[in-house]
């Protein structure tokens, strides 16, 4: 099962790869690299993604923490313009 987390700051988009990320702020305190269900690469991706770190944390493998970040819109309309 996946952490949940809420969204809270839209600190900067990511410019680089085709998902689009940006970095977030969540009610944990914690910081993250967000990629959204909305990017070209499509849902399908982020879900080969959650697999794959869960078989490389299974076999033992160094991987970043999967987190589900909840994304209110109210958060995404104050996004950093550059």
């Amino acid at each position: 099962m996946l952490k949940e987390v809420s969204a809270t700051h839209y600190l900067t988009p990511l410019r680089e790869g085709g998902s689009l990320p940006g970095l977030v702020e969540a009610d944990d305190l914690g910081t993250y690299v967000v990629k959204f269900t909305g990017s070209a690469q499509g849902t399908k991706a982020l879900v080969a993604e959650v697999i794959v770190g869960e078989l490389a944390r299974a076999l033992g493998l160094r991987f970043p923490e999967l987190v589900l970040v909840h994304f209110d819109p109210e958060v995404a309309a104050h996004e950093p313009h550059q």
